[in-house]
């Protein structure tokens, strides 16, 4: 879902030797006339516009949060400013995961190991991280001693094993959180990766169709005899469905579909006009089509343009918007501490409910500087290192 994909994971969007191809309902649409199998063998680099996406998606869910954190910690409703856009950071790494999978399967369908190849990846990729900052989070909790946190304490042993499985399961609070508060999203991506993986031996239409059923058949389940108890309320959630939205999407760029560019700048301010108009109908409309819906429209909109060239020298802001976008997976899981870091310093472990600061904007700033380079330094320190070692390691033996 999140960071840079391995080699052989994401093609560039360039696409050269485009020819029209005319559909029925009067535009044209675009279609490749390379063959599959070379289509498979350029899936080496990472698609540059899905980095920058991927980046501009983990800043806002840090500025969602640090609203977050002034309205719960220091009480300040409404600040920063509300921007609805930037709600939908989430939904924007949903659809882009059902993109990547699909895309980064191409060797994998149908292919013998191809379900183990496919999770043995997932979990190089996605645990390691992800259990060290549960475990600083568990540490955390330990020394704070809190007894809202630890009490009952088989509640509280039980919901950290959960936190480490992957597991929706309700904290002493009742929150339905993990010991890393933003990993309910990995909840979903990794009931998503365990459907994809028994998949994964169909082909790639097959795949798609198979879990899209599935999914839609879970959601009405959930739906028409809801409330579940948990986790089956959870997993039931129409939230699943924006993976199958990215999905789609893949399968529409490796059948080798192109819009015009025309088109395909079209669908991306469809997208964004929905983003920004949301609030206006959000409430009586399901997140999928509020949120989700539009995603999906701009990352096709930027997967499948016929006209888009590639960028082989992109500027400083590209490169850099490329970077995070590589790193954003670290940034996601460890913005949560960075962002609380400044409070626990000056006030201690007891930080909540502390005077608000008296340059909001400078903290705030502050907050988001922060919380980028604590995940970029992981990144680059932990994060990558530790992922190459460990792709070593099981390529050797």
């Amino acid at each position: 879902m999140f960071g840079r994909a391995g080699r052989g994971e994401i093609a560039s969007s360039t696409t050269v030797g485009l020819q029209p191809r005319c559909l029925t309902g009067g535009f044209r649409s675009w279609r490749a006339p390379v063959a599959r199998r070379a289509a498979a063998d350029v899936a080496t680099r990472p698609i540059p516009s899905l980095q920058v996406l991927r980046a501009l998606a983990a800043l806002a869910v840090i500025y969602t949060h640090i609203r977050y954190d002034f309205s719960v910690k220091f009480a300040i409703a409404d600040f920063p400013p509300h921007i609805g856009l930037l709600d939908t950071g989430v939904d924007m790494f949903f659809v882009i995961s059902g993109f990547v999978m699909v895309y980064a399967s191409e060797r994998l369908f149908q292919r013998r190991g191809g379900p183990r190849e496919f999770l043995a990846r997932r979990i190089l990729r996605i645990v390691p991280l992800y259990w060290a900052t549960s475990l600083a989070a568990l540490a955390y909790i330990l020394v704070r001693q809190r007894a809202s946190d630890l009490v009952p304490s088989a509640v509280f042993y039980t919901w950290a094993a959960a936190s480490f499985l992957f597991l929706p399961y309700a904290r002493t609070n009742g929150e339905l959180s993990p010991l890393n508060g933003v990993g309910w999203t990995l909840n979903y991506e990794m009931l998503f990766y365990a459907v994809f993986a028994m998949a994964v031996c169909l082909s790639r239409r097959g795949a798609v169709a198979a879990i899209a059923l599935l999914f839609a058949a879970m959601v009405l389940v959930g739906l028409r005899y809801g409330p579940l108890p948990n986790p089956f309320a959870f997993w039931c959630d129409p939230l699943i469905l924006e993976f199958v939205l990215g999905m789609l999407v893949a399968v529409a760029l490796r059948e080798e579909w192109r819009l015009p560019p025309w088109l395909a700048h079209g669908v991306i301010l469809a997208g964004l006009a929905v983003f920004l108009l949301e609030e206006h109908f959000a409430p009586a409309t399901s997140r999928v089509l509020a949120w989700g819906l539009p995603s999906a429209l701009v990352v096709a909109g930027l997967t499948l343009n016929a006209g888009s060239p590639g960028v082989r020298h992109p500027g400083l802001l590209a490169r850099t918007f490329g970077f995070l976008g590589a790193a954003s997976y670290a940034i996601y899981l460890v913005h949560p501490f960075a962002l609380a870091a400044p409070r626990l310093l000056h006030f201690g472990l007891a930080g909540d409910g502390i005077t608000p600061p008296a340059q909001p904007w400078l903290y705030a700033s502050l907050q988001l500087v922060a919380a980028v380079a604590a995940g970029v330094i992981v990144h680059v320190g932990v994060e990558r290192p530790v992922t190459r070692a460990l792709r070593r390691a099981r390529e050797s033996r």
